[in-house]
């Protein structure tokens, strides 16, 4: 089994008689050194295997890792002992010399003893990884801290200091010591090291001379050591599927980290308010039972929810230093992407998808959804791409979002970016997920010209009809994604460009041979990634087009996670612009003049901008040269939907199908032409750039499109207005162009 956010590689497979002999040689040597001088004797200058046995049968019979499970019992369980035979000092190296209190190779593995068998190199290019630690010079140069946090070493003497302030106790007046602080730190960059402390203060666990240098993020900081994986039985597959366990915390109720101590022995002890939890793929509370099998009636309220993003929580999120109790140093990541439209379960794009929408309220009318066609029963098995062949009501269950998962759960989507999706490789889904972590960031690389993990899909468009194929990195249009403009933000693009484009509508369609028949032709929601960089509306021949190339340059991460505010309301993981963002010099802080925030946000009002050296009319209405750009969509947007109406459309962008042949919305409109359909499909294409709010989109002015590309929606909008009416707009300014139509074919 690969899963497709971290290789799975079995080790090869050990000659049987030479592990046995190492067995039974080691355990009778263990033997005759406590009957002669006790565990922990013998020859320090071996370096000679002793064998798992040994290892279980004695010292570690007992023994608990820092999250309170027995070594043993997990070690002898997971499918890295059952199928992979890994020994323990495959991992830990030979244990000859350490019998207990002598020293062992590797007491806490670090990457380079999991690539021996698992190939992520690339692992140490990350943050994580901490490759570029503290420089001892210059602040602005490092990736991460030195192994002693800045604080020189580890002895007892003089306070801490955070970023050069003494740490005091809460008293103000107690310091708090160097190997305090270097403890606080290490619950996120060595999540692995349990600190005791002497009498004194100093250290007696670690050894402040041994210790990890740098200090980093091991795979043990997410994965459980000791029982990385196990498998279970689905009906959709012949051979049992693994799936990854992950690291247990300590968690407070915001998610971040909490390291309680009890002085007496130096062990983590919860508090009332704190619990242990792990990052869930497997989850068996729900319809999916710990044997695999399926009991739909156990589906109750959200209990089919996953919450891997949680791990990542318990260090991305601020938390409170454990002796000095003052706010830790790092973005507030998990409070910024609960505020976010991602991780909104209750949000169409999620709870529609989820194993009980009903148990999910609409935000924008606090009504739970109505069962659907799009709810999810797991497990899902993203290796079978259809149903019918491959599927039926035991297998995936019957209901068919295998396509839609390619942005609408957070693991589902994985398959696709991977391009394993209707493959052995692909992964089995056990419950909802929205937009996660690890959706965005691959933990294990870093993609070439890219920063942060962030993902880069290997193929960005896959789309295949009777019609028209087109696979590759280009949008749906055909067009290149410019990999080396687009940087991080091609996951952005991924999933927001929409799901049909002027060309698959031609060539559905439009093309000669084509028939005109059925329902709309739907370019999807969100689709502004495609907006910002001018592809995927219908465009028309003999026109030319607008870049924008102002906001292309600064792409979606300068624009929606800059200049993170302090409520977690805007900017960072919330993705919600900061007006802050907008109102730099080089922006429109300059000559454009600068973006008022909307009363009582941080979020622009986009609704009101103009800047003042753009005095174009673009409705060719009265005053039209004063009305914000965005009021100047939302305009045109209602005189293209005035000329449907004339041609018996009627619109509607909150009710699906949205285009209806009769006023009271009851009859879907099917009679197209190829203007009606041209415009309708623009007409939902600048729409569309936000979802519909709980009043109509066209009933407020259109910021998304005023934002992402406001000459390429204003060249659409007035294209087809001509189109349907034979005229151009009386009065109306069209922006210049900068490049031709995309081309369809004959008869554009």
């Amino acid at each position: 089994m690969r899963h497709n956010y971290i290789k799975i590689i079995s080790l090869k497979e050990k000659a049987m008689t030479h592990r046995y002999g190492l067995l039974i040689i080691g355990t009778l040597l263990l033997m005759v050194l406590c009957i002669l001088g006790g565990c922990g004797g013998g020859d320090s200058a071996s370096s000679a295997r002793v064998g798992s046995q040994t290892c279980t049968a004695t010292c570690h019979a007992s023994t608990q890792d820092i999250t309170g499970t027995p070594i043993a019992g997990a070690w002898s369980g997971t499918t890295h002992t059952t199928d992979g035979g890994v020994q323990c000092e495959d991992c830990h190296g030979a244990g000859k010399d350490h019998q207990g209190i002598g020293p062992i190779p590797f007491p806490r593995p670090q990457a380079a003893q999991c690539n021996a068998c698992h190939g992520l190199g690339g692992f140490n290019s990350t943050l994580h990884a901490n490759q570029n630690p503290f420089n001892g010079s210059n602040l602005s140069t490092f990736t991460g801290p030195d192994k002693f946090f800045f604080q020189g070493d580890a002895s007892n003497s003089g306070p801490a200091e955070i970023m050069g302030i003494p740490e005091f106790f809460p008293d103000g007046v107690t310091p708090v010591t160097h190997a305090q602080h270097i403890q606080e730190c290490s619950v996120c960059h060595n999540p692995n090291q349990r600190f005791i402390f002497k009498s004194d203060g100093t250290f007696t666990k670690p050894d402040p001379n041994n210790m990890p240098d740098p200090p980093n993020i091991t795979c043990a900081g997410c994965h459980d050591a000791h029982q990385t994986e196990q498998k279970v039985t689905i009906a959709q597959r012949s051979t049992p599927v693994a799936y990854p366990l992950y690291r247990k915390y300590i968690v407070n109720p915001t998610g971040e980290q909490s390291f309680i101590v009890d002085p007496a022995t130096g062990d983590e002890s919860p508090t009332a308010t704190s619990t242990r939890l792990a990052a869930i793929f497997f989850q068996p509370n729900g319809a999916v039972l710990a044997d695999g099998s399926v009991d739909p009636t156990r589906v109750v309220g959200k209990n089919n929810e996953l919450n891997i993003e949680r791990l990542c929580a318990s260090c991305h999120t601020v938390g409170k230093y454990l002796y000095s109790k003052l706010a830790t140093h790092q973005p507030d990541v998990y409070s910024q992407w609960l505020n976010s439209g991602h991780g909104s379960r209750n949000a169409p794009a999620f709870a529609e998808f989820s194993a009980n929408p009903p148990a999910y309220k609409n935000p924008n009318t606090g009504t739970p959804y109505a069962a659907g066609i799009h709810f999810s029963s797991y497990p899902f098995d993203m290796a079978l791409k259809t149903v019918g062949a491959t599927a039926n009501t035991t297998r995936n269950a019957g209901n068919d979002s295998f396509s839609c998962y390619k942005c609408h759960h957070g693991i589902g989507s994985l398959a696709w970016q991977d391009n394993l999706e209707g493959t052995a490789g692909a992964p089995v889904l056990f419950g909802d997920e929205p937009v996660i972590c690890i959706t965005c960031h691959d933990p294990h690389k870093d993609v070439p010209g890219q920063t942060k993990n962030t993902r880069r899909p290997v193929i960005i468009t896959d789309y295949s009809t009777t019609f028209i194929t087109i696979k590759g990195n280009v949008f749906l249009d055909n067009q290149p994604v410019p990999l080396d403009r687009t940087g991080n933000a091609t996951i952005c693009i991924y999933c927001h460009q929409g799901r049909e484009s002027g060309l698959t509508l031609y060539a559905t369609k439009l093309a000669p041979g084509t028939t005109i028949t059925g329902s709309f032709f739907n370019p999807h929601y969100l689709g502004t990634g495609a907006m910002l960089w001018g592809a995927n509306a219908y465009e028309y021949a003999g026109k030319s087009y607008s870049v924008n190339a102002a906001h292309q340059s600064a792409n979606c991460p300068t624009c929606h996670m800059a200049n993170s505010t302090a409520d977690n309301k805007n900017g960072g993981h919330t993705w919600a612009p900061n007006v802050v963002t907008c109102n730099t010099a080089d922006c429109h802080g300059g000559s454009l003049g600068p973006v008022a925030a909307k009363s009582g946000s941080a979020s622009p009002d986009v609704d009101t901008y103009r800047a003042s050296s753009d005095t174009n009319n673009y409705t060719g209405e009265a005053g039209g040269e004063t009305l914000s750009i965005a009021q100047s969509i939302q305009s045109l947007e209602k005189k293209v939907i005035a000329l449907l109406q004339a041609r018996g459309i009627f619109y509607d962008d909150t009710l699906y199908p949205y285009f209806f042949a009769d006023a009271g919305h009851t009859q879907q409109f099917t009679a197209w032409t190829p203007a009606t359909l041209k415009a309708a499909f623009n007409l939902s294409f600048v729409v569309k750039g936000l979802p519909s709010a709980a009043t109509s989109q066209v009933l407020v002015p259109n910021a998304s499109a005023a934002v992402h590309n406001y000459k390429y929606c204003i060249q659409l909008l007035l294209d087809a207005y001509a189109d349907l009416s034979g005229a151009s707009l009386a009065g109306a300014v069209r922006p210049a162009g900068s490049r031709p139509a995309t081309g369809y074919g004959p008869g554009q």
